[in-house]
């Protein structure tokens, strides 16, 4: 009777193990892995080529005055950053010495005016004289003497007059070209030098990059050309077209100098410094992508490429010129193969692949 415990024990336990095993059947298949991707079908395009220089942004004139005089800053009409147009005054200098002799000169001029005017008289009536032989030879030579005594006082009188007047217009500072004051290096009460600089004025209504190509790249320029201007921040480019450039090198230098015109400046400003993109050709119908999206190994160049099963395959191209971030694709590819964009690391010959947007 002991053993009944037992023998009851051991049959729940077989009947409990028999119980979990119906219905076990082989372990279930693994899932298949599917590597997201993104793909470029292929297509004929149109692509410029083009050069890609940086440069400094200056005003299309950039202009430092002198002072033309000495003396004393009595008075500035114009502070940094304000607009000017041609011949405008800025400044002046204390101009009363320069007045004063302004005004001699003028009434030197005056009296020798009608100096000369009496000797141009006196002139004619001693050569219809002579002519009657009313007056002698020596009488009409001291006219002549005369009148070129006269005449040359007032020449000498002129002169002075208009030194007189250039020594007053010197001692105002006066803007030799249109643009705004970037530049003011003088303040009022200051003494100041003759050929001291005074201010820098810089038209910024278009600007110009004045930097340099290779000798590989000058002969795809020309003149008029269209260019895309860059600046961090910038939402868009800026148009500006190649203004010209030059048939030798800069000194001591192996780059050509060139110039390119910005009409519509905007937002920037001399001193920036900004990248410009010339398009120099431009093709049509060509079969290209990204140099990013083909692997090297072991000298030869891959892309992988997607079929209609969604199935990724190692493909060996043949890649021509490179123009900017592209590559022409000369053979192994056709138009519309997709190619990998982005996964490719994780690709390997056959995965099945999930194409995304």
């Amino acid at each position: 009777m002991k053993y009944k415990p037992l023998i009851f024990a051991l049959t729940i336990a077989i009947t409990l193990f028999a119980a979990c095993g119906k219905g076990r059947g082989p372990a279930p298949k693994a899932k298949e892995d599917i590597q997201p991707v993104t793909v470029e079908e292929l297509t004929l395009r149109p692509l410029d080529d083009f050069i890609t220089v940086s440069g400094k942004l200056e005003g299309i004139t950039n202009v430092t005055m002198s002072s033309e005089a000495s003396g004393r800053i009595l008075q500035l009409y114009k502070k940094l950053g304000d607009r000017v147009n041609r011949g405008d005054r800025i400044g002046r200098i204390d101009n009363d010495v320069y007045q004063y002799r302004l005004e001699q000169a003028e009434a030197a001029i005056a009296s020798a005016q009608s100096g000369f005017d009496t000797a141009q008289r006196n002139l004619n009536y001693a050569e219809e004289s002579l002519k009657k032989n009313l007056i002698s030879q020596l009488e009409y030579n001291s006219a002549l003497a005369a009148f070129k005594a006269a005449k040359a006082a007032l020449d000498g009188a002129k002169a002075g007059l208009e030194t007189a007047r250039s020594q007053v217009s010197g001692s105002y500072f006066t803007a030799p070209e249109s643009g705004t004051i970037s530049n003011l290096n003088i303040a009022a009460g200051q003494y100041i030098n003759a050929g001291a600089p005074v201010a820098t004025i810089t038209d910024a209504s278009r600007l110009l990059i004045k930097t340099g190509v290779g000798e590989s790249q000058i002969s795809k320029l020309r003149k008029g050309q269209k260019a895309e201007i860059a600046y961090p921040g910038l939402a868009d480019p800026i148009a500006g077209s190649v203004r010209g450039f030059g048939i030798s090198p800069l000194p001591g230098s192996a780059n050509y100098p060139v110039e390119i015109e910005v009409a519509n400046p905007s937002s920037l400003l001399p001193g920036m410094v900004v990248t410009a993109k010339v398009v120099t050709d431009h093709y049509s119908d060509l079969l290209y992508s990204s140099l990013t999206y083909f692997t090297r190994e072991f000298g030869k160049t891959y892309a992988f490429v997607i079929d209609s099963d969604n199935k990724a395959r190692k493909q060996e191209v043949s890649l021509g010129r490179i123009i900017g971030e592209y590559v022409l694709i000369e053979s192994g590819l056709d138009i519309g193969d997709r190619i990998v964009t982005s996964g490719a690391e994780n690709l390997e010959e056959g995965s099945r692949v999930e194409i995304r947007k």
